[in-house]
Formats: structure tokens, sequence, C-alpha cells
């Protein structure tokens, strides 16, 4: 037995006038994992000058979920390609309607819960961590200048986060008429655990250790609004938007009886001499 409880915040930050994250969780009025095409939950980090950036991470989220969901294959991955490709094809075609759209795009990351089985896909910079008591870490790889540079051994995480090209992309939803995008499919939910999906108004200022404790000692409501608050204490310099989904697995398959059955078939097994 599995079940998800869920909360999401954004906030525009304490330096930027226009909030140009987009986040959802979709279909709406169900937690059931057992819905055709599952749980889908996704968070966009809008770019573009005016309301370009807005503009290109809402067509983001919401292209995205409805050709997910649009999708004919029984396989997760294939539709969220086909998602992904949709979207970015949106915020491309968008993109020439006018010069105050011209280079809009937005990062992308989507987790789908399904049946027993957690999907990612992501293009950008915005993350998905997994959390629990063992530790907390990050399942998806930043498409930034930086972290290919703290791949490389060329710089540290730490002397990423003041790096002045932290914010250079090179992979992004939309700029071009294709995206390359990660996906991610081996991920059973076979234990209990926390996923913290966010934006990097969020980790650039909130380090890894702070997420976890606030994400284990809290409700999911709660450790969103903290984690934004923790953000916007520290500098607040970009928009943060953050998506706390909770998986409890009740790994009790056998009920009283059943278990009793058991001991006693155990009891009275011939011992090997």
């Amino acid at each position: 037995m599995k079940r998800i409880t869920f909360a999401n915040y954004s906030h525009v930050g304490k330096v930027r006038s226009e909030n140009q994250d987009s986040f959802g969780k979709f279909p709406e009025g169900t937690l059931d994992l057992g819905v055709p095409g599952g749980q889908l939950f996704v968070i966009a980090d809008g770019m573009g000058g005016q309301n370009a950036g807005r503009e290109a991470s809402t067509l983001a989220v919401r292209t995205l979920a409805e050709a997910y969901y649009a999708g004919n294959d029984p396989a997760v991955i294939p539709n969220l390609r086909e998602a992904f490709a949709a979207a970015n094809a949106a915020i491309y075609a968008k993109s020439t309607t006018g010069q105050q759209y011209r280079g809009m795009g937005t990062t992308c990351v989507v987790i789908v819960l399904r049946d027993g089985h957690a999907y990612i896909g992501n293009i950008g910079d915005s993350r998905v961590y997994k959390v629990n008591q063992r530790g907390i870490e990050q399942l998806t790889n930043d498409h930034s200048k930086v972290a290919e540079m703290v791949r490389r051994g060329i710089i540290t995480r730490e002397e990423a986060k003041t790096h002045p090209e932290r914010s250079h992309l090179y992979r992004a939803m939309g700029p071009r008429a294709s995206a390359e995008v990660d996906f991610f499919d081996d991920m059973p939910l076979t234990s209990s655990r926390t996923y913290l999906m966010c934006t990097d108004g969020l980790f650039n200022h909130v380090d890894d250790e702070d997420m976890r404790r606030i994400v284990l000692a809290s409700s999911p409501d709660k450790a969103c609004r903290q984690l934004v608050q923790l953000a916007n204490d520290r500098g607040g310099t970009d928009n943060i938007t953050v998506q706390v989904i909770r998986v409890d697995v009740n790994t009790t398959s056998l009920g009283p009886i059943a278990r009793g059955k058991e001991r006693l078939k155990a009891m009275l097994k011939p011992k090997k001499q």
C-alpha cells in the first residue's frame, strides 16, 4: 500500500519584480497512483524579458501535462518524451510571433509516480532530490555551464554558487526547434521517501543538509513554506518554487492471520539433520 501527500509553494523572492516560475500537479483532485498515466508533478523556471519567461514556463507546464495524458504508449517514458517535445515546439513557435518573445525559454523538471515506480524528465537546472533518513540525493543533472565545470573538477560546488556564469544554461526548452531531455526510470517505490522539486532560487541559497533537515521534520506544506522563507532570509535573489511529495510505503503485506500461519509453517518445517 502506497500513500502520497504533497504540497507546493512559489514566491517571487526579494529582488525580482515578477515570478517567472510555474508549477503544477496533475491530474487535479486525485492522488491515486493507479489512474491512467499516474501522478505528474512539474516545475518550470522561465527565461526572457518582460512577460516572455512567465509565458514560456506557463506554456511548458500546461502543454506538457496535456500531451502526457493524451499519450497512447503504455509506458511512461515514451509519453514523457513526446510531451517534452510538444511543449518545446509550443514555446519555440510562440518565440517567433513577436520581438518580445524572441529567445524565450524555460527549464522544466517532471516526476511521474505510477503504480510502483518513479520516473523523471528534466532539462535545465531545476532539480529533483530524494530525501529519506539516510540522506539527500540529487536525482537530476543540471544542464548549466558551472555544473559541467563542477563535474569536470574545474571548480568546487561552493565556488559554483557564486560563479558569475552560474545562470548560463547549455540546455533549455524553447530556444531551439528541438530539445535534449534527460530521462530516469529505474526507481522502484519499495520504501518510504520524499521527493523535493525546486528551482535554482532555492538551492542557490539553501544547502542540501538544510533541505534534508526541514523536509524530514515537517509536513510537506510546512516544509515548502519554511524552505522558501529560508531562501528569502539568505538573499532571495531569484524566484523560488518548491514541491514536496511524500510517498509512504506500507511494507506489511500479510494480515495477522496470514502471519500466524506463516509462523506455524516455519515451526512445523522439518529441520535438516
